[in-house]
């Protein structure tokens, strides 16, 4: 299978918005579509899946145009960054209607609900799943769909972080079926660990194309800083104090050396800690940095504070494009912005 765009255009009230000259894509390959929000991803997927015409040039998928060509444009599957759901129905009633609709047997609805972890949930109205939950309903779509080309819209915006470590390995999965799969992501701190191409667009061009093997970048940043960790003292202990935050029935109290990092998202700030807990904290983001100040915590990114005596590597993915990984078993990858990376540099005098 071979996806091949080419002198693709698309132009609104006389702007160009898009304009790609050249990109192919092959069977098996993992390609991340990364940039700023803005810079075109989510239009340059709709149109992959024949949703918008282009306004010039082409896109063929085996040599057939996927503008014109029906057959072809049903191997391609979009998962959209929006869960678009029939919250009345129960996951099993929505994927049976879903198989209906596309002309797909309706042999591994079951099958596939396991894969994406909601067998248990298969009765339960759509309408009452956590937001994790929905999304691994809208993946399981994309499953049944079994597609040539799976085409992913920010799929891991809005998910906890199990859903985002199942979605990394459902993904390595359709690639070693045979799928090819691109996915649009702001930043590589999760794709980064399992894609085999970065693909950077910036105001809708293609800035920067480079075929990417996570572990030689981590092996090659392990390497530069062995010696360095390797004298590195036992973490310092600060003056005592503690992280409240809520996890499930009960008030956590974190010493902040047990914290990994602190995130923003859907709203809360999110607390993720050495055991791998997460807690809800009451604080903002902004309003935790200035309680952890003087306390070994780096603003990474607007939506990641990080723990420094954490940080395993810096790992720079792209020209622009930075993450640090932590030490963790899980190896978590945290997005850190340019700006970021010189304060960094600054900082640590690496």
């Amino acid at each position: 299978m071979q996806l091949e765009i080419c002198r693709l255009e698309k132009t609104f009230e006389g702007r160009t918005v898009l304009s790609i000259p050249q990109l192919r894509i092959r069977e098996r390959e993992i390609v991340a579509l990364v940039g700023p929000s803005g810079c075109g991803k989510t239009l340059l997927l709709r149109m992959l899946a024949g949703q918008l015409k282009p306004s010039g040039g082409s896109i063929t998928l085996d040599g057939h145009d996927l503008a014109r060509d029906r057959q072809a444009r049903a191997r391609v599957a979009l998962l959209f960054a929006e869960d678009l759901l029939y919250e009345r129905l129960n996951p099993r009633q929505f994927l049976a209607f879903f198989c209906t609709l596309h002309g797909i047997p309706g042999r591994r609805i079951d099958e596939v609900l396991a894969a994406v972890g909601l067998s248990d949930q298969a009765r339960q109205p759509i309408n009452r799943l956590s937001l994790s939950a929905k999304r691994r309903l809208s993946f399981a779509q994309l499953q049944l769909r079994q597609p040539a080309l799976a085409l992913l819209d920010e799929p891991v915006e809005r998910v906890d972080w199990d859903t985002a470590q199942l979605f990394a390995q459902l993904i390595q999965d359709l690639a070693a079926q045979g799928s090819a799969v691109l996915l649009s992501a702001k930043d590589l701190a999760w794709a980064g660990k399992f894609c085999t191409r970065v693909v950077e667009l910036d105001a809708g061009r293609i800035s920067g194309d480079y075929s990417y093997s996570y572990a030689a970048r981590s092996a090659e940043g392990e390497s530069k800083e062995g010696e360095e960790e390797g004298a590195a003292a036992a973490p310092t202990r600060y003056v005592p104090y503690k992280v409240t935050a809520r996890r499930e029935d009960r008030i956590m109290l974190y010493d902040p050396a047990e914290v990994l990092y602190a995130t923003s998202r859907d709203g809360r700030t999110i607390l993720r800690t050495v055991t791998g807990e997460e807690a809800t904290t009451h604080l903002t983001l902004q309003e935790l940095e200035q309680r952890l100040s003087g306390r070994g915590f780096f603003k990474a990114h607007r939506a990641y504070l990080v723990n420094l005596q954490h940080i395993k590597a810096v790992i720079q993915f792209t020209r622009n494009s930075y993450t640090l990984q932590l030490d963790d078993p899980q190896e978590t990858m945290i997005p850190l912005s340019k700006q970021s990376e010189k304060e960094l540099q600054n900082l640590l005098d690496y």
